[in-house]
């Protein structure tokens, strides 16, 4: 690194505080303004700052990881769940978010249900939610920042995490959620800029694209060029688990719930929640992902699989091809991931501590500006307990990947549909379900070795024994009181299983609710084909298969026509003025 590569990161990381700071005083009125931004977010706010979270630190390492080591099917691991899960939570679940006016997703547990236990469990899912998710989540992007920049710095690991974490912890403990975001939307278009900056000195000291090409063929096969599965380890059985997995991944903290969940509670209305989440969807699937495919077919011709750790393959080509300058840039974007993701989940983890544990129980009279203190040192204890995690904990990074991905929330995701679509799910349903979910996916995914097995068998084994669990207690414990499922649903307005309460609506009304039901289903369906199909394009592409990419975006192009008409219908992007 030459002082020109440090003056850059050092230009970044003033940038990066000074925005994030701009809203300490806004974050400072009281919890709502901390943890919702007073439920002021726009949906580009929404759309771009999610995106950021979900572009961490290892984005770039894991992004070139997939391609280097599984080649152009190699991002299908996660763009198959997620090209379902994002259209639905788009259409669907953003607006029951937004509709409860909550804080925090363990804050849902009273509102939802009734009684003595939902309040006990709601203690306990703050604390599970915090220390469980938050936690891991913060210490996973931890691991991948260490393997991405470590080759480049030639840090100590310690070194490289409390550098990045001071920064963090700076702006996004004074400024908040809306510190957060705003940071996060720079954070995000640095990264994604250093990256494609990177890819025209990386093709021209390789001799261009067809010269790479021709390597990668040579050394790969053909194969490493399919675009689409099935082929390669997407067998049937392991395409049909990660399709129930989207389904069902509005469960996830790390999906639809969570922060994810936070950001739609914090926009100004539930249309601007919708559009938001679309607008993450294509930013996630398609504008964050090209250029690392680019990279990773790169970097598919220059080094032969098995001589170098897929995890540090971006790392090293940053060492081969930058100069000083670049280096900075590229290494500085890292820190931005990094940041962008983590300040979100130190946000998120803390809302839970403050609003569902710390308010409710501990200090229940004092002023706002004494909570939002609170929150602040609630923040710093989750990023400083991640920090811990990640040094002892986080090993072989695309394991790693396989579970917090996918495999650390099966067994909790039958919640996603029930919560909303049966009324009959009840407090002890919920309690089984997050009581066994986290730690049975860590037993099952590395004790007992299922990250070495065929994806779908740890997967399907722990969805199905969700199931059975949730819905098997659930039945034999008494219903939720008839008030508390009223009125739940009087704020939502879900679809599904609810004739308990429906019944005694007048006809009218039933069907208005049958027509939305049946409109929403059509709309989930051309978003998922929208999505689907921009990936598959995309993918196909790069693949140079020119006739299946034309296809794909011509469908593509139909679905997300018909998708913006029938919102146009509906006063969804009119409604975009209310406050």
């Amino acid at each position: 690194m030459s002082p020109l590569d440090w003056g850059v990161m050092a230009l970044y990381a003033v940038s990066a505080l000074i925005i994030g700071l701009y809203f300490t005083r806004r974050s400072s009125r009281g919890v709502e303004s901390y943890f919702v931004g007073s439920r002021s977010l726009a949906w580009w706010a929404i759309g771009f700052s999610t995106v950021a979270t979900f572009t961490s630190a290892g984005s770039s390492s894991a992004f070139t990881m997939l391609v280097f080591s599984g080649g152009l099917l190699g991002n299908w691991w996660w763009w198959i769940p997620w090209v379902i899960w994002m259209p639905l939570v788009a259409v669907i679940w953003s607006k029951f978010w937004r509709r409860l006016k909550i804080v925090s997703t363990a804050e849902f547990v009273e509102v939802r249900y009734g009684g003595k236990a939902a309040g006990i469990f709601r203690s306990v899912a703050a604390v599970y939610f915090s220390f469980g998710w938050a936690v891991v989540l913060m210490a996973y992007v931890t691991g991948w920042l260490t393997q991405s920049v470590g080759p480049i710095l030639g840090w100590h690991n310690g070194s490289i995490v409390l550098f990045a974490a001071a920064i963090t912890l700076v702006y996004a403990a004074l400024g908040g959620l809306l510190g957060a975001v705003y940071s996060e939307m720079f954070q995000f278009v640095f990264f994604v800029a250093a990256n494609v900056l990177f890819i025209p000195f990386v093709l021209h000291r390789l001799g261009g694209l067809d010269s790479i090409y021709q390597s990668v063929e040579r050394n790969c096969g053909s194969n490493f060029f399919q675009g689409t599965p099935p082929g390669g380890h997407f067998t049937l059985l392991t395409i049909f688990a990660l399709t129930l997995q989207g389904l069902f991944f509005a469960a996830s903290p790390a999906g639809g719930e969570g922060f994810t969940a936070q950001k739609f509670m914090a926009a100004r209305n539930e249309f601007h929640a919708q559009i938001g989440q679309l607008f993450n969807a294509f930013l996630s699937l398609v504008v964050r992902v090209v250029p690392f495919i680019i990279l990773g077919i790169a970097a598919a011709s220059i080094f032969p699989r098995g001589s170098i750790d897929g995890a540090r393959v971006w790392g090293a080509m940053v060492r081969r091809f930058g100069f000083p300058g670049l280096t900075g840039l590229l290494v500085a974007g890292e820190f931005a991931a990094y940041q962008s993701a983590v300040s979100t989940e130190m946000n998120w983890g803390a809302s839970y501590l403050i609003n569902d544990l710390y308010r409710r129980l501990i200090k229940k009279d004092a002023t706002e500006r004494h909570y939002v203190w609170a929150s602040r040192i609630a923040s710093f204890l989750l990023l400083a307990v991640a920090l811990l995690v990640s040094s002892y904990l986080v090993k072989g990074m695309m394991a790693w990947f396989l579970f917090i991905n996918n495999v650390m929330i099966a067994f909790i995701l039958p919640l996603a549909w029930l919560r909303f679509f049966w009324w009959r799910l009840n407090i002890w349903g919920e309690i089984s379900a997050l009581a066994g979910g986290l730690p049975l996916s860590y037993l099952i995914w590395f004790p007992l070795g299922y990250s070495h097995r065929p994806f779908w068998q740890g997967f399907l084994a722990l969805f199905a024994a969700g199931w059975v669990v949730i819905v098997l207690v659930t039945l034999v414990t008494p219903p939720e009181d008839e008030t508390t499922i009223r009125k739940f649903y009087d704020l939502c307005k879900p679809p599904g299983l609810w004739g308990k309460v429906t019944s005694r609506l007048p006809s009218a009304e039933r069907s208005h609710i049958r027509n939305e039901l049946v409109a929403d289903v059509w709309e989930c369906f051309l978003g998922v084909v929208f999505c689907a199909g921009a990936v598959a394009a995309t993918a196909e592409l790069f693949g140079r298969h020119w006739v299946q990419s034309a296809v794909w975006g011509i469908v593509t192009a139909v679905a997300l026509t018909l998708f913006v008409r029938r919102w146009i219908h509906k006063g969804i992007f009119k409604s975009l003025r209310l406050n």
